[in-house]
């Protein structure tokens, strides 16, 4: 199997309804299953939008302290997938201990829909701990946060998870392949280190152990400039 074609192999489990609200949830037929997560995270979740699935739930904490980071790349483009279809995601993050100059580290997930509560290694009383992570990203949190649309050869990027408006466009036509990996997640060992370099620093690629992921989210209904921040 070509470096291209490897996917994270670690499963990640969902548990799925057709309503957000709560109340409405023990109502027959509202509840839509459980679902073992694994392979092409981008395909199953077209189809569980189809289906019309409006809430899931990911029964483990997403660890971006796990060294391997299989298992936090599957969720993580899942809830890219749940957030580009308006799904909302009832996740729980844990980040590792801050470092030196990055006590934002969580701002490149932040287009995510807003997980339920943030685990912050070592944070104790720090302004990053868990809880203030989780206000801050509710607060901030609002639809095409970070998205892209694709045309002919090029992938126009609308990026505003710093706070300002940034737009990016990228000629994708030599690297097809390589973008429709990363959507899904893909070993870093089989990405050429210009593009980590590249991508890497501005957060349109995430790494999670020796995993990395391509972080926008398609936009499929283009938003009116008044509806978004």
């Amino acid at each position: 199997m070509s470096p291209l074609a490897a996917r994270p192999p670690a499963p990640v489990a969902l548990d799925l309804w057709r309503e957000r609200d709560p109340a409405a949830r023990n109502i027959p037929g509202v509840y839509a299953g459980t679902l073992d997560l694994i392979g092409d995270q981008v395909g199953t979740i077209a189809d569980l939008a189809a289906r019309h699935v409006q809430f899931a739930r990911l029964s483990r904490t997403v660890d971006l302290t796990d060294r391997d980071g299989a298992a936090a790349v599957t969720a993580l483009v899942a809830v890219r997938e749940l957030t580009a279809f308006g799904i909302a995601v009832d996740w729980t993050l844990r980040l590792p201990e801050p470092g030196t100059g990055t006590p934002d580290d969580w701002q490149p997930l932040s287009h995510l829909h807003p997980p339920t509560a943030v685990i912050r290694d070592g944070a104790g009383g720090l302004s990053g701990s868990g809880d203030d992570i989780v206000v801050q990203w509710r607060d901030s949190f609002h639809a095409a946060k970070c998205g892209y649309r694709r045309g002919p050869g090029f992938i126009e990027i609308r990026d505003r998870r710093s706070g300002s408006f940034k737009r990016l466009v990228i000629r994708t036509h030599q690297h097809d392949d390589l973008f429709q990996a990363l959507l899904r997640g893909l070993p870093e060992t089989g990405v050429p280190s210009s593009v980590v370099a590249r991508y890497l620093p501005p957060g349109l690629i995430h790494r999670a152990g020796r995993f990395l992921w391509w972080t926008p989210y398609r936009i499929r209904r283009w938003p009116l400039s008044t509806t978004i921040p």
